[in-house]
Order: C-alpha cells, then structure tokens, then sequence
C-alpha cells in the first residue's frame, strides 16, 4: 500500500537474524537512518530485532521465526542471512522479505531471477559466479600445486512444493562421481568457470562432498597432497566454519574461500564480493522503498559490482606457506 500524505500509519518491520547483535548493530542503524524520514512524515515506525539461534536445528529454526511473525503485523522483515528469509517464505507467501546474504536467491527458490525476482522478496547478495577467480588467485598465490579439489556441500534443503528445482543425489561424502555433478552443484554455480580456469592453468580437477560436519575429519582421506583447495560459501561452511578452517589447515594445503567469515575463522585467502561501507550496508535503501509502496517482486537483487583479493598474512604464517610475491603485489588487502 502507498503512503499517502496525510495518512500517518503505524510501520512495523522486524529484522530476523542469525548474527550476534554486534555484526548487526551497523546494520540496523542504517535501517534506522533509512527509515527516519517516514517518522518525520508522521508515521509511527516500530522497528524489533528477531534474534534466532545459529545452532539451532531446521525444524527449531522455523518455530522461532512463527513465533517471531505471530507477534503482531508486520509490513517487511529484513533477513540478515538467507536461512530466515527461506524460513518466512515456508510459512508466509505474501508478507514482504529484505535479505542480505553470501548466498544466491535463486538456489532457494525465493526468486525467479535477479533481474525481476517474480515474490515479494529481494535484497542484496553478495555471492557471485567466482569459482574460475579463486582458481586463478590460488594458482597465483601457490603455482606449486598440483591439482584443484572444489568442497561442495552436499545437504539438501527442505523440499518446496512451488520450486522443486533437481532431485539431489543421495549424500555420499568424498569425491563425487562425473554422473551425479550436474545435481550435486546445481544450475547456478561457477562450474564451467573453475573448468576453464584448470584447464588454462593445466591442473586437475576434482569435486569432494561433504554431507555434515562430521566429514571435516575425513577430509584428509579425499585430499590429495599437492592439492590447491576451493571452499565456497554454504550452509556447511558458514554454520561449522570454526571446526572447517582448523580442519582444512590442519592438512597444510592452501585453500581458498569466498567469504570474510571464513578469514575471520583463520581462512588462508579469500576471493569474495568487494566490500561494502559498513556505514551504507547494500540493499538497506531498499526498506524505504518497500514500505512506501514499491512492489518488491519487481525490484532487481542487488549484488557487488567486482571482486577483492585477501591473504590472511597470519594464517600463511601458521601454515609455513609463503604466498608467491606477485599474488602479495596483486591482493587488495593483507591480514597481518
């Protein structure tokens, strides 16, 4: 509903979160900058952080967001991960969702596309088709290695009746067998990206599934010495980043990830979405829009406009690998 003049109304939007309140504060207080001239029209804003347990089962996960939604009407709900929005959208099909995530809409099923999300859901992602870059930074970083090992997260999400996209394998950790690929990646990833980039680079390429956390500790039995490893962003990698980063090191191979929380953990390198000013976190601009009137399924999913490079210098220390100094030259920030 448009905001009229005039028409002075009450304005609820929750913020669901998996992070602690300080990774969020930022955040909201750019929500609060963004929706301050609703209040100065009139409008009475009330404005609630949802705080949901990251370690909390699926099935427990969704309670908390029910109850969270029960509390009152709300106008938007803001997601600061991708596993409350896909929460919201399993039990409320109408009610506008804002998210910012490291993962791709399109993998749920809350959008249709980018470009016109086609559901009263949109916001910013930060995840881009980079596999053939971290390729590339790896290789420059380490041209040693021998070989390139793609970690997939072999898990498989709750099935949607209105989107039942391909039919996962069964999951079966270690290395993955060429005819179960095309459904153990999906359709939106980098595959043919990280192809062309081992092959320029003359390495061989291996995929290896984990399917739970458990599975960290058997990595060094599909790891191969002499391997460059890629580790994207998913719920696997996020969720259990603390025990997967020691896990990986412990190897004494170089891996690459695509995520700041994976360097935050003690990941070697990064090659991820370039980084936003904390101050304008991207896709907040878009509440004001939403709550005046603008229809969500019609506004684009925001993404980054290029990458950035990190080498985490303190874990290369830890680790005994030296990067090589064109990649040191190259990288857009070092950790000391």
């Amino acid at each position: 509903m448009s905001l009229g003049t005039g028409h002075a109304r009450t304005l609820s939007v929750l913020v669901l979160s998996q992070l602690s309140e300080q990774l969020d504060r930022p955040m909201m207080a750019a929500l609060s900058r963004e929706l301050a001239p609703l209040e100065r029209q009139g409008h009475h804003l009330v404005l609630e952080r949802g705080e949901l347990d990251p370690q909390a089962s699926d099935a427990h996960t969704l309670l908390q967001v029910e109850q969270w939604l029960a509390r009152r009407h709300w106008d938007l709900v803001v997601s600061t991960t991708m596993s409350p929005a896909v929460k919201v959208r399993q039990l409320d099909r109408a009610i506008p969702v804002l998210f910012r995530s490291a993962d791709d809409p399109r993998s749920y099923c809350l959008v249709h596309s980018l470009r016109r999300p086609g559901t009263p859901t949109t916001g910013f992602t930060s995840a881009l088709p980079g596999w053939g870059k971290m390729a590339e930074a790896l290789h420059l970083a380490y041209p040693n290695i021998r070989g390139l090992a793609l970690l997939v997260d072999g898990t498989e999400e709750a099935a949607d009746p209105d989107c039942p996209g391909v039919a996962m394998p069964p999951c079966r950790p270690g290395p993955i067998p060429s005819d179960e690929l095309p459904q153990a990646l999906g359709s939106q990833q980098d595959d043919a990206g990280l192809r062309l980039a081992a092959h320029r680079a003359g390495l061989p390429l291996r995929y290896v599934r984990v399917c739970k956390a458990q599975d960290f500790a058997r990595l060094s039995d599909w790891l191969h010495p002499g391997d460059g490893v890629l580790a994207p962003m998913s719920y696997l990698s996020y969720t259990h980043r603390q025990q997967l980063v020691p896990a990986l090191q412990s190897l004494g191979l170089p891996v690459v990830y695509d995520s700041r929380y994976l360097l935050l953990a003690g990941g070697l390198m990064a090659v991820k979405g370039s980084t936003e000013s904390p101050e304008q976190p991207r896709g907040i601009e878009l509440a004001r829009r939403i709550l005046e009137g603008a229809d969500p399924s019609r506004i684009p999913v925001q993404r980054p406009e290029g990458f950035e490079f990190i080498i985490n210098l303190r874990a290369a220390q830890a680790m005994g690998l030296v990067p090589s100094k064109v990649a040191l030259r190259t990288a857009d920030q070092l950790w000391r």
